[in-house]
């Protein structure tokens, strides 16, 4: 089974105070290195901006692997979970508008809805302190009717009482997109575009605006390894967009156009100030000690140089995109990669630290993950087979039980089954009293059509039920119902 999702915010680095000088020796140490990591697995790109002037914006590696085409500043990247803050600046563009109020329950927009879900405002959703459930379990390209994907959604218990608490929730922003809709009387992406990417100037951004077309998309690259085609292509193909997915996540871009977003925010060309100030107020905490909090669609904290970052992160988990504003020293990093292995999230934290403190940049690596799941790729044979291949060579490196169920389960997503059973089948040799991850392995059986060996891994899972709390349990059960239905 899938442990809920974790947003992935900005990492924060731990530097003194020193005066950023990105001159044109910096920046051309920064692009070297970011050419080594390319030629060991990196692809992306990088946007450095101080003082409103470009310093980099360059691509690196190319759109396909083993195409010719590069990746540059005008390559269309998924965005992941920067969506957020078009969702929020949409919102507020309605407030700005007298169309809506952050105030405003949702019970306006929503009929029949449970009791303990009326009173959610719009302003609760914006900051994830609404409770609201992060998604019904549905995947980012399952088209669930709106009216059934809201009602399982609002079916769903709260996390928490309605402002009692923050819980990070893609379906939360997801309901402001459709509140969106309701209001405007146009889709969730004809808004965007009217309010807040036209006047912006940007023409490549957006779902299914049919200018994306235009450019080249970067395909996208599980483990580093495993192409999974763009996500361009998967949004054209449906010619519609997923609620799992619609409003939290998946917007499509460019550096070119980020960065005209960026400059959009710094003016009021799309808010005015009052309105456009309140993206950035620090309206919630993220975490018990406060050093983390959350705006409208924003993470903001500060830095140990006694500064704010804003900024916001996201992935689903082969893209992976970052946004780091540094207002008070006017420094903006933009990084977006389409192979996320585990160093690509550390090298907009490595860039932001170089640039402030000239320390040795660390060599680009793949992880553990990725080699396991590269070394699986590359091995032919069945299950058993290459289940076998990874205990001899990664065995005693495996410490933690989420490392093969996670890579297990993106394999699985990807449809790769004969390398997602190996891996599952591996963790439950390695962890045996788990019974989620007898829950993983029994799923990669039941999606591949081996019924009877799912039927035994559901088994060993419900046998391994806790006194409490078995958040497996109910997807164990509800398989074996439907095995037990079959025959």
């Amino acid at each position: 089974m899938r442990l809920p999702k974790i947003v992935l915010l900005a990492l924060v680095i731990v530097t003194s105070p020193m005066v950023l000088a990105a001159d044109a020796a910096d920046v051309n140490q920064l692009d070297q290195y970011l050419t080594t990591a390319e030629a060991n697995g990196f692809s992306g790109a990088v946007l450095i901006a101080e003082n409103g002037k470009l310093r980099l914006n360059k691509g690196y590696g190319k759109t396909e692997r083993h195409g010719s085409t590069a990746i540059t500043a005008d390559t269309l990247f998924d965005t992941g979970s920067v969506t957020k803050q078009f969702s929020a600046a949409a919102v507020m563009h309605l407030v700005q508008q007298g169309k809506l109020s952050t105030a405003m329950p949702i019970s306006r927009f929503f009929n029949r809805l449970p009791e303990d879900k009326q009173a959610i405002t719009l302003h609760q959703l914006l900051t994830h302190s609404a409770g609201i459930a992060n998604g019904i379990g549905a995947r980012d390209f399952t088209h669930v009717p709106t009216d059934e994907f809201f009602n399982r959604l609002f079916a769903l218990p709260l996390y928490f009482a309605p402002g009692e608490g923050y819980a990070y929730s893609n379906a939360g922003y997801s309901i402001l997109a459709r509140i969106i809709e309701l209001v405007s009387g146009m889709s969730y992406e004809e808004y965007l575009q009217e309010a807040l990417f036209e006047p912006a100037g940007m023409r490549h951004t957006g779902y299914l605006n049919p200018l994306l077309a235009e450019l080249p998309a970067a395909a996208g690259y599980l483990f580093g390894e495993v192409e999974t085609g763009s996500t361009r292509d998967k949004y054209f193909e449906d010619a519609a967009i997923a609620w799992p997915l619609k409003g939290n996540g998946g917007m499509l871009s460019t550096m070119n156009d980020m960065y005209l977003w960026a400059q959009a925010l710094q003016s009021e060309s799309v808010l005015a100030a009052k309105y456009r100030d309140q993206l950035f107020e620090p309206h919630v905490a993220e975490n018990e000690e406060g050093t983390s909090h959350y705006g409208y669609g924003w993470a903001i904290m500060p830095t140990p140089r006694e500064t704010t970052f804003i900024g916001h992160n996201g992935s689903n988990g082969t893209y992976y995109f970052d946004f780091r504003w540094l207002p008070d020293e006017q420094i903006l990093i933009l990084f977006a990669s389409n192979a996320l292995v585990e160093s690509t999230m550390a090298l907009p934290y490595y860039i932001e630290q170089y640039l402030f403190e000239k320390e040795p940049l660390p060599a680009f690596e793949t992880g553990i993950t990725s080699q396991i799941a590269g070394l699986s790729l590359r091995t032919a044979g069945n299950p058993e087979r290459k289940k076998a291949v990874l205990q001899e060579t990664f065995a005693s490196r495996i410490d933690n039980k989420r490392t093969l169920n996670r890579a297990g389960l993106r394999l699985m997503d990807n449809e790769r089954y004969n390398d997602a059973i190996a891996l599952l089948l591996l963790n439950v040799d390695l962890f045996r009293d788990d019974g989620n991850l007898w829950d993983s392995l029994g799923e990669a059986y039941f999606v591949s059509g081996q019924y009877a060996q799912a039927k035994q891994a559901f088994t060993q899972a419900i046998e391994r039920k806790p006194a409490e709390n078995c958040y497996w349990c109910d997807n164990s059960a509800a398989r074996l119902r439907q095995i037990s239905t079959a025959d």
